[in-house]
Parts: structure tokens; sequence; C-alpha cells
């Protein structure tokens, strides 16, 4: 049998934030074993450290980057055949380093189709591995790197069934289901920190639009921005068809499922690739495909009514966002969360950083899509290189800006060099600068919370956390504490009002009346 560990985001062993989320990542990885009808289950890693599991043969470990220390423990315990993939395996030595027989890197569904196909399903390490795409060998060695077709995509489904094992937290009666409507991103820029300028004026491929030459870079720069492995790992932007996307949709609600998010590096890559002949590596041209987004969120929008279950969208690029899209979000998409990366405030700094947009473009979107309509969320990165007095300053400044603009939350992250990417050797030097930019994010969030005091929202109950009742908001934001005598049911849903401010992500509510399950 086959034991799915999601490890993703739990770090030294227990997750500290997105306690209300099931990736795609592990459904994805069981749609593959379905399709060769294998046994299998999935555990979260905290839950199989602190109970154990029965016996299984294979391990196939989910994982990101941070998620190093978790997934040494869980290696040194499984005495089977491991193998590993997700994020964490775009540093292929991370295999031998952790004792894994084998990894998967980038996409793996094809891998792992073809390891099954050669003895993996009945339990044995197949010996001729020639030919396997994305393998890393126990000895650290990628075998050869192949990005997924977009018949390939349609072809792989991942599993519906699967989200019943998320039972404990995340809980998949309460919880964010993702559903991966579009894979990898289109900006193939180049960041500009540690470069040979002179190359670079030389080659001009990052300004050039022509999609083919923007796919390599003479200094072997990776795509992207230098924070981030997406267009590395993934390739170029490919979308699901919409029929594929609805019929995984429909099956989580008919599951039980109350929350939906359609996810992707960004959202509004989805159906550009159809509107260029060639790879899609301009980040902004074309535009959107307007009229592929309305059909998918069309479509989903009525089996929202027929189900009654929640969605969202999850990231956009604010160099994506016009009026004609933020009209057609709005339709859709009216009182939901929305996330825009801003990342720094100053513009020189997001030019150098790779970024296809600066932050005069994250504003205008801010601005946008709050007046039609939506709620958006601003991302901040700290500490990243090329961080001084002057991006700090302009930095703390778009982030007033946009909570001016309506941002309903802002995000900060520290900066976290991944393998894979352009800054994967630099430091992390968290200076005074790094430390105003998170107080200030505290002090705007405490600020938006407190708008809260007094409105009545729909949550949805999660499951307990030590003596206390907690509760998603079903349209997305903060935590809620609920002030109840009696345990409500999980996946329950409520009408609170807010009565008082926590911290700056929790909010404590009392429910004002019966709720509908």
């Amino acid at each position: 049998m086959f034991l799915i560990l999601d490890a993703l985001a739990a770090g030294e062993g227990k997750r500290l934030s997105s306690l209300d989320v099931i990736g795609a990542g592990p459904r994805a990885i069981a749609g593959v074993l379905e399709m060769f009808d294998l046994e299998y289950r999935i555990y979260r890693v905290e839950d199989y450290l602190r109970k154990g599991a029965g016996k299984f043969g294979v391990l196939l470990v989910s994982a990101m980057t941070m998620d190093e220390p978790v997934v040494r423990r869980v290696a040194s315990r499984f005495k089977g055949i491991k193998i590993i993939g997700g994020p964490i395996t775009s540093d292929p030595s991370i295999v031998p380093r952790l004792g894994f027989h084998l990894g998967v890197w980038g996409e793996g569904e094809v891998a792992l189709e073809s390891l099954l196909r050669r003895g993996l399903s009945v339990g044995k390490i197949p010996q001729d591995l020639e030919g396997v795409p994305n393998l890393i060998t126990g000895d650290g060695v990628l075998t050869r790197v192949s990005n997924l077709s977009a018949e390939d995509l349609k072809r792989f489904r991942p599993s519906v069934s699967a989200v019943k094992f998320y039972r404990t937290i995340p809980h998949y009666r309460s919880s964010r289901v993702y559903v991966e409507v579009v894979r990898s991103c289109s900006n193939f820029n180049r960041p500009k920190i540690g470069v040979s300028e002179e190359m670079c004026d030389l080659c001009r491929a990052c300004y050039e639009f022509d999609l083919s030459k923007r796919l390599l870079c003479p200094q072997g720069i990776p795509p992207g921005c230098g924070y981030c492995s997406i267009p590395a790992l993934y390739g170029t932007p490919k979308s699901r068809d919409k029929d594929s996307v609805v019929e995984e949709v429909r099956g989580l609600a008919e599951m039980g499922v109350r929350r939906i998010v359609l996810s992707g590096a960004d959202f509004l890559e989805y159906g550009r690739e159809r509107l260029v002949n060639g790879p899609l590596t301009h980040p902004y041209e074309p535009g959107p495909n307007v009229n592929a987004i309305e059909e998918l969120l069309k479509a989903i929008k009525e089996l929202s009514w027929e189900y009654r279950f929640f969605f969202e969208v999850e990231n956009v690029k604010p160099c994506l966002i016009n009026d004609e899209v933020a009209e057609v979000l709005g339709r859709y998409l009216k009182g939901t969360a929305i996330h825009i990366g801003v990342e720094t405030g100053d513009p020189e700094h997001a030019d150098l950083l790779g970024r296809p947009c600066g932050p005069d473009e994250s504003m205008k979107a801010i601005k946008k899509l709050r007046e039609a309509g939506l709620r958006p969320y601003a991302y901040f990165i700290h500490s990243l290189p090329g961080q001084n007095d002057r991006v700090v300053k302009m930095t703390l400044r778009s982030m007033e800006l946009a909570y001016r603009y309506g941002a309903e939350k802002i995000t900060v992250y520290r900066f976290r060099p991944l393998p894979g990417t352009a800054f994967k050797g630099y430091d992390v030097i968290p200076d005074r600068g790094s430390k105003m930019i998170a107080e200030k994010a505290i002090e705007l969030n405490r600020m938006r919370k407190r708008e809260l005091l007094g409105a009545v929202i729909k949550v949805i109950v999660a499951p307990s956390v030590g003596k206390g009742s907690y509760a998603y908001p079903l349209a997305g934001g903060p935590v809620v504490k609920l002030r109840v005598r009696r345990r409500p049911k999980i996946g329950k849903v409520l009408e609170v009002k807010i009565i008082r401010v926590l911290s700056d992500r929790l909010v404590e509510g009392v429910p004002i009346r019966k709720g509908s399950s």
C-alpha cells in the first residue's frame, strides 16, 4: 500500500499558518495512483509523527524547501521505499541528504506514472530508469528535464475522493481546497542583481517580444523573479480545459467541500497561452484571455449555486489587471479576497528583482479591484537582495498607500533564498528596515481588523484547537474565535457578530442566530 505524506508548510513539524489549506499536490499524486487502481492513504505529516500509521510499502512525500527538518524525521522513521517530490526537490541533493531512494523534480505526473509501470506499482524500485523524465536518483543525479504538455495536463486528473483523508487540521469540510486551473508563470524576465550588465546589454532578450528568444539566458540566470522558482520548475504556462476543472469542482462539492480556491501562480494566466503562437514567455503581452476566464468563472458560479459552496481565486499579477478584467472578476467574485504581489515599494528595486510590474501598477490594480467589489490582499517581502534605506522608506509608503486604496490585509514575508532561483546563494540579513516593514504590516492589519467590530459575517466552523472553538470567514479574512458554550459541528455555517480584535490575525465573534449546514 502507498502512503502519501502531506508535509507542505509543516517546517519543523507543526504548521504555524495556513491551517485551513488543502493543497493540490497530494491530490495530484493520488490521482496518478488511482489510474493504476492502487490502494493508498494520505496523512498529514504531523499526524503520522504523532500517531504512526499502518504497514506501507512505499512512501511518497510532498514538501517545500522549508520542510526539510520534518521530512528528515519522517525519512529516518519509514523503513520502506521512500520517494520525495514537490518544491523541496528543486535542490536535487536533498534526495541523498535525507536518505530517499528517489526524488521527483518539477512536474512529477509522468515520472510517477513511468515508475509505476516499471515496477513501483508492486512495491519495487525499478532497475531501468533510463528515459524516466524529471527523476532524481538516490545519488542526487537528475535524469532529464521535461515539462508536461497541455495534452498530458489534460490526461492526468487530480483525485477527488482523496480529500476525505483530511479529517484533522485541515479538515476538508471547513478548509480551502485548492483546484489547480493553470500551471506556471509567464514571467521570463530575469533579475539584474549579480549579473553582467555588459552581457545583458548585448542580449536584451528580457526586453524582447520574441517569445522564443526569452526562453534562454546566455548567463544561465533562471527565469522569473529572483526569489521564485516557478518558471524554472514548471516551464511556460499551460491551462487545464474548463470541463476538467468543472468536473473536479463538482466532485469535491459532492464530497462535502464548502470552500474552493481556483489556484495558479497567476489566475489571470488562464487561457493566455491560447492567444500566442509559441511559448508564453511574456508576462503581460498579450493581455488576459478574458473570454476563457469568464467562461470558467461562469461555470463555477453556476455550480456554487447548485451545491452551495463558496469559491475564490488566488493570485493575480498587477500588470494583467485592466478595467475589463476587473469588471469580470467583480461580476463573479464580488466580496472575495484576491492576492496581489507588490513585494517592494521601489520601482527600480522591482526591476532589479526581475518583477514584470512595479509598485505603481500594483497600487492601480488594488484600487481597480476594490472598486469592482473585491477585497485585495497585498504581499510584500522584506530582507530581499538590494534592500536599502530608500527601498525600506518607499516600501513603507507603498504599504500605507495599499491600505488607503482598500487592501484588506498586508502580508509580509521574510525573504528565503530558494534552490533553483537567481537568488539561491544570497544570505538573509534582516535589519532595522526589515523590522520596520514587519511592524508596519501588524499596525495596518490591526487597524483594518477594528473596522470589523460590530460586523456580521458568515463563517464555517473549523476543528477545535485546545479549549477554544474557531471558524473561518467564508469570504476570507481573519480567523474567528467563537464565543460559544458548546463546540459546533465542523463544517457548520454560522452568522457571527465580531465583538473583539484579539490580534492582527484573530478576532472574536458570537453567533447571532442558528446557522445552516
